[in-house]
Parts: structure tokens; sequence; C-alpha cells
């Protein structure tokens, strides 16, 4: 609870009780359990051996305990917002999908005199399309048509994607362990899974990181199966894996080597072929979108392939993740290389162990020379092998259990686990990710709503930021202030009036001074335009009227709000 909550402070009858530091109460009590193992060292054989059974006995039922606890995580502290670039992107290009609007590039209805006037109408989540006047999605279909999909069930049902998804990583993790070293590492590496600090992240936003997780680990689950149809499955997951991510070429490899490499003769090239055959399609409809949407089949709404990868980012990559995994899984992270040890390895199942390292190391291959990023939390980019990661770590600490005489073995082995989770559970708690970002993602709701209430229908709204989630909450226009050059910058309210708009300006406080740098304003200083509104909790947002002859009012006070932000209030201007 210490390591959950960063501590606990409480008077109880009138008694002070603090507790801050986890690790205390950690090292004294596997003091005394070790203690107690060497006086009582029978009856200890006989409880450690007793619970094990209990795991071995109920592990479906606790696997399916722990799927249900990190969906809940998902539901009860996630985002349910379509905030910044990517969770915008993701929903509003469900919609686009569910009306109809894709896959053609949507045109724009607004001219501007600016060299820059399509860009600045093209929202986070999208970009400039190849046809004139157009935008289209940044993001992959795959994620956005599961959510379109889910829009039967309601606004909210693209939001349930992911903590639905999150249970079906935990699951499939489950299973691959099972297949590893048996029930007990499955459990284990379930455990692990729903405690490290980037999958408790990731389970917050509806991005295509947790899902890409769950479905190649699924995949890697069906191409073990001993039959044709597990191979069939395998190749239909990995296909929807090459929908939602389409950078993943390498991995789908990985389950199809998985499978030839079980059987021989006929039967290996029989399987490969019904891994292949639902693949196919995929391949050749991501490259017809991306021809459609980016002008040629291997570019992106990233880049080309050029831009995106370059050689020179591999060691710069190496070095970032290598430090993230270890601050955020704890050096208890090379447990992960214990199975691989043969004196550890005997009673594992070296075939699977080996499929796991595989698909991890294949997996950070695909991103190594990709773009590189500050924040640990680009080691979502590794999601496709946390499952992976997971069993291997698991399967360390059950080979450990087993390799130590009784009960010194499952002692240590349940100390090393309990440090580790404690370690992980710390870290992702000091980041927020238990309600904290939750309510800082409110603010994209707040502003939109007021938008869409307070402000004209001819508004047009200067944002970055938030001009993904204004379109989406508010249905106005909305213009990147990001593509404003300070040479014209001074005419640009005044020609947006000409167009029969009413601007304003929208940012969060963080953002002020690249709008001092986009509009050619001294640094430190007031932005020249009348406060409209402001809120000052989460990181402070102000709206400015921009208009040649602002309204003359007193500015508003904005509170944030507290309800889910699943319904848009209006949709992109067609």
């Amino acid at each position: 609870m210490v390591a959950l909550t960063g501590g606990i402070d409480a008077r109880v009858l009138g008694v002070a009780i603090r507790s801050r530091d986890p690790w205390r109460a950690l090292a004294v009590s596997a003091v005394l359990f070790f203690a107690a193992c060497v006086v009582y060292r029978a009856d200890c054989v006989r409880l450690l051996d007793a619970a094990g059974l209990v795991v071995r006995r109920h592990a479906v039922g606790i696997a399916v305990v722990l799927a249900a606890v990190l969906a809940a995580h998902g539901i009860v502290f996630g985002t349910f917002g379509a905030g910044g670039a990517d969770a915008y992107g993701y929903v509003n290009q469900a919609y686009d999908w569910a009306e109809g609007r894709l896959p053609r590039p949507q045109p724009l209805t607004v001219t501007l005199p600016f060299e820059t006037s399509d860009a600045m109408q093209a929202p986070l989540g999208y970009r400039v399309g190849t046809g004139p006047h157009t935008i289209v999605p940044t993001y992959a279909p795959g994620l956005p048509l599961m959510m379109a999909v889910a829009l039967a069930a309601g606004a909210c049902g693209p939001f349930f994607v992911v903590p639905i998804m999150a249970a079906l990583f935990v699951w499939f993790t489950f299973r691959l362990g099972r297949l590893a070293g048996g029930s007990s590492v499955g459990v284990v590496a379930a455990l692990v899974l729903i405690t490290s600090p980037v999958v408790l992240y990731q389970a917050l936003w509806p991005m295509s990181d947790i899902p890409s997780g769950a479905i190649w680990t699924a995949a890697v689950v069906f191409a073990l199966g001993p039959s044709r149809g597990s191979a069939a499955t395998a190749g239909g997951v990995a296909a929807l894996g090459l929908l939602v991510r389409p950078n993943l070429a390498l991995v789908a490899v990985v389950p199809l080597l998985t499978l030839a490499m079980r059987v021989s003769g006929r039967e290996r090239w029989v399987r490969a072929a019904l891994y292949c055959t639902p693949i196919l399609p995929i391949v050749a409809c991501v490259a017809a979108i991306n021809t459609m949407w980016f002008g040629a089949p291997f570019n992106t709404g990233y880049g080309s392939t050029e831009e995106i990868y370059r050689v020179s980012n591999i060691w710069p990559n190496v070095q970032l993740n290598a430090s993230w995994l270890w601050a955020s899984q704890s050096p208890w992270l090379l447990l992960a290389l214990g199975p691989l040890l043969p004196p550890l390895g005997r009673t594992l199942n070296r075939g699977v162990l080996l499929t796991c390292l595989i698909l991890f190391i294949v997996t950070f291959g695909s991103y190594a020379s990709y773009s590189q990023f500050e924040e640990w939390w680009y080691l979502r980019f590794l999601m496709p092998a946390f499952g992976a990661f997971a069993v291997l770590v698991a399967a360390g600490i059950v080979a450990i259990a087993r390799a130590i005489p009784q009960p010194f073995g499952r002692v240590a082995a349940g100390a090393a686990l309990s440090v580790m989770i404690a370690t992980t559970v710390s870290y992702a708690s000091a980041r927020q990710v238990f309600g904290v970002l939750r309510a800082g993602e409110r603010r994209y709701v707040d502003i939109g709503e007021f938008a869409a209430d307070r402000l004209p229908s001819n508004a047009a709204l200067f944002a970055v930021q938030h001009s993904g989630s204004l379109r989406f909450y508010s249905g106005r226009l909305t213009l990147r202030f990001d593509s404003v050059r300070k040479e014209w910058a001074a005419d640009v309210p005044a020609a947006v009036e000409r167009a029969g708009y009413h601007p304003f300006l929208i940012v969060d406080d963080f953002e002020i001074p690249q709008v001092r740098r986009q509009f050619g304003l001294k640094a430190d200083t007031p932005l020249p335009w009348p406060i409209l509104a402001r809120m000052r909790e989460l990181g402070g947002i102000t709206i400015f009227d921009m208009a040649t002859t602002p309204a003359s009012s007193s500015p508003i006070a904005l509170e944030p709000g507290r309800r889910y932000g699943c319904a848009p209030r209006g949709r992109a201007p067609r």
C-alpha cells in the first residue's frame, strides 16, 4: 500500500500511523520470514508446497483476475478523452471510418491567403494530404477500425478498446508463460506484466501500444499451437497486428519461424502457407492506403522511411531504452537472463524461451534506428515484446525457486518478485499513473465544451495542443498557430476575419513562448490580445480574443470538470 499510494499518514484513536518507505517493512518481513524458514524448515516446506499447489490448481482463475485488474485500472484511471495528438488522432479517425469519410482524403473548405493555409487546418493527428486542399490521418487504420466497431456500444465504446485489449494482453502472457514452464511461470508472468510501469501507463490512453502487445503475444501463442488451425489463427492475428502497426513487418516473421521450426517436411510448408494467407491481403491494403494518403506504399504518416529511420539513431536508442528499462523495471530485470543459463533452464521449455528472446530482439530491432525520444514512456514501442519479456523474467524467478533447496528457493524467488513489484509500482506511482493523469486530461474536455457553449459558431480557434480536441468537442474550425510565420503574422487575425470567422487563441501556459516566436513578439511580454477566459488549474489554459474589435467583458474564470469526455459535442468541419 505504501508503494502504491506513496505513503500513509493517518490517526487511529489518536495514535499517529505513518509509513513512507516501503523498503523498510519489506526488508523486515523478508528477514523474519527467512528466519522462520530456518527454524521451522519442515513446516515452511509444507506451507509453501500447499501454496504452490493452490496457485497451480487455480492458475487460470488467477490469470483471469489479474487480467481484470489491469482492465479495471485502464477504466478507473484512464483518460477517456480525445486530447493531444494520439488520443484525438485515433478516436477521431474511428468516427471518420464509421461515418464513411475514410479512406478518401478529407477536403478542406476554408481558403486563407497564406501559403501554409492547408497546414494550418490540419490538427494534431492529421497531416496535409497529397491531393490538393486535403488532409489525411497520421496514424495507421488498425486501432481506429477497432474503435469504429466499438462505437456500436455507444460514444464511450472506443475508449473501452484498450482496457479490453489490456485484459487480453495479460491472458495471452499467462498462456505464453504456461507454455514456457507451467502454470507457475504463467501466473508470475501475468503479475510481472500488470505491475510494469509502462504497461500501467499505456493502459490509460486510447493508443495502439497495449493492443499491439496483446496482438503479437497472441500471435506467438497460436504459432506455438499443435494444429493447422492454430497456424491459420496466428496468421489472422498477425495480419491484425500489421494493420495496427505496419512497421512491424519483421515481428511478423517471428511467429512464422516459430511454427515452421515445430514441424518438418510438407507440413511445415502447409502451416507457413496458412499463416501467410491472411497477411498478404492486409499488406496489400496497407500499401494501397499509404499510397492514397501519403503518396507511396512505404510512406507513413510520420514521413518516408529515409526520414524516420537512420543508422545514427541506433546507439542512442540502445542507451535510452536500456536506461529506461533499468530505471522502470529495476535491476531485477536481469532475472530475464536466468532461464538462458543451463543450470536454471533445465525445467523450462527452451524453445518457447528462445522464441520470447527473439521476439524481444526483433521488436527492438524494428525501432533501433527510429527517431530518438527523451521520455521514459517511449518504452511503449517495445510493447509487442513486453509479454515475452514478462515471461522471461517469470521463468527466471521460477527457475530460482526450483533450483535452490527448499524452502529457501521459493523464499528467494518470492523475495525477488516482491522487491521487483515494490520497485515497479513505486516508479509507476511517482509517474502519476493512479489518477493524476486522468485529471490533467480533463482540460481538453473542459475547454472544448466551453468553446461549444460560449464561442460563436463562426469561431476560428488558433491552437496546437488543443487543435484536435477543440474540433472534437466543439465542432469549431481550428487553425495551427505553429504554421503561422512571423513575417505575416500581424495580418493573420484580420485575414481570418475577412474570411468570415472570429479568431481566438487557445493555449496551455507552456505554449505561450511558442506563440511569441510564431507571431514575432518579444520574449517575456504579455500577449497583446485580451483574455476571454482562464483556467488556473491543470497547468493553466487561456483563451484570447484575437478579433480586430474584441468583445469588452471581464475574463471568465473556468473550473476543471470531472466528467468523462467520450461523446463529441461537434465534429471536424467538412
